[in-house]
């Protein structure tokens, strides 16, 4: 009979999971995919996601199958094309007959659709009345960290599982990439690179640019690492970004551009970096998850709630008045960044020269400004018992 490692978790021949992204959220929820195989090893996990953000999980060994959403009808089409698409996954998803549901957003909407789908167990977050549309609620808190909710939905049913790291899974040919882009930009092997993200803000469906440190610090950060030593800059972005890479690669044309590459692409680069600064968007998460030493840049948003408590993390947080002022995805019209502007590029530059040393083997950590730490997990149990499945293979 097919039950799941633990005698206390309920039974599950097929899970779905909904998660539509962003990459950032995707990868903070990766912890959760690997303990959800572990504990469920003969279930069929599907994983309900963004079609344009598919390629930046696509090669997680623990889901089986991917139902990709036409993200663009949801978040910016008319209510035609929104009414079609919800139809459309409901009709899809009612059809599969799954067991269980994990809904990893915040938002009430997805709880909605999870119980429209006729699924009998429904695990998600308990946030006003989408409360309501759930079997299984867990209780979030506000400066939590989204690692460890994510991770209390499984909590919920009884398994006591630990953060230990987020991942970000390659493909053979990403994999490869590396080595094709060493020959391409002649990288010595005595060249240490260094990646920096000065993009970002910008996800499925909102535009957030007040997360950006000012450019004209990146082009003095900058400055100051190509002084420093036998480095080459890697400018980790996407195709949105030029207005920020565009003035740093007119003062320094030797820093390499990122914006044409794969997310993937881009994390098989990161392998052979010192270490990466950015503010607060997807590289900053692929960087912690490929066990890179990162170095993030935080206002709007909180780095004990999106940041990764590992040791190779180091923030930057000035927490004025205003900030953080994101709060499950909505924030305030801000003129005026203040929050980041009230990082100096001189602190940056002082930790930075510090992991850089030369005295010292490899980079010095500084003790993040995020402690590792466990958060309450006052969550509300509803039934257990429910069906089973057999096992699909796992990595």
């Amino acid at each position: 009979m097919n039950k799941a490692i633990s005698p206390s978790l309920p039974s599950a021949k097929k899970i779905l999971l909904i998660k539509m992204g962003a990459v950032g959220d995707l990868i903070m929820a990766s912890s959760f995919f690997e303990a959800l195989r572990q504990n469920y090893p003969q279930a069929r996990i599907s994983h309900l996601v963004s079609d344009q953000l598919l390629h930046t999980v696509k090669e997680n060994p623990h889901i089986d199958r991917f139902i990709p959403a036409d993200s663009d009808a949801l978040y910016k089409g008319g209510w035609f094309s929104r009414f079609r698409e919800v139809f459309r996954l409901i009709s899809l998803l009612r059809k599969e007959r799954f067991d269980m549901v994990f809904v990893l957003h915040w938002a009430w909407q997805f709880n909605v659709l999870a119980f429209l789908c006729g699924i009998p167990v429904r695990v998600g977050f308990k946030r006003k009345w989408g409360r309501l549309f759930l079997t299984h609620r867990v209780r979030s808190y506000e400066y939590q960290s989204n690692r460890e909710a994510y991770l209390n939905l499984i909590r919920i049913l009884g398994v006591p599982v630990r953060y230990h790291k987020s991942h970000y899974h390659l493909s053979e040919q990403e994999n490869r990439f590396l080595e094709t882009f060493v020959e391409e930009y002649g990288i010595g092997a005595e060249e240490q690179l260094i990646a920096v993200a000065p993009g970002g803000g910008r996800n499925l469906k909102q535009i957030m640019l007040t997360r950006l440190w000012p450019v004209d610090r990146y082009m003095e950060l900058i400055g100051n690492i190509l002084q420093a030593g036998l480095y080459r800059i890697v400018l980790i972005a996407g195709p949105d970004d030029g207005p920020v890479i565009q003035p740093i690669l007119e003062q320094y044309p030797q820093c390499i551009d990122t914006r044409t590459l794969s997310f993937g692409e881009k994390a098989s680069i990161l392998r052979r970096c010192r270490l990466l600064v950015g503010n607060d968007s997807a590289p900053i998460h692929m960087s912690t998850a490929m066990s890179i030493p990162t170095y993030s840049l935080w206002g709007p948003t909180h780095p004990k709630r999106y940041g990764d408590p590992v040791q190779h993390h180091t923030s930057f947080f000035k927490e004025i008045e205003c900030s953080p002022c994101y709060s499950y995805g909505e924030f305030p019209e801000c003129n005026d960044n203040q929050c980041m502007q009230a990082i100096s590029v001189a602190e940056v530059w002082e930790t930075l020269q510090a992991a850089l040393s030369p005295k010292i083997s490899k980079p010095a950590f500084i003790e993040s400004s995020v402690p590792e730490k466990e958060f309450p997990e006052e969550i509300v149990s509803a039934p257990q018992g429910f069906p089973e499945r057999p096992n699909p293979p796992t990595a």
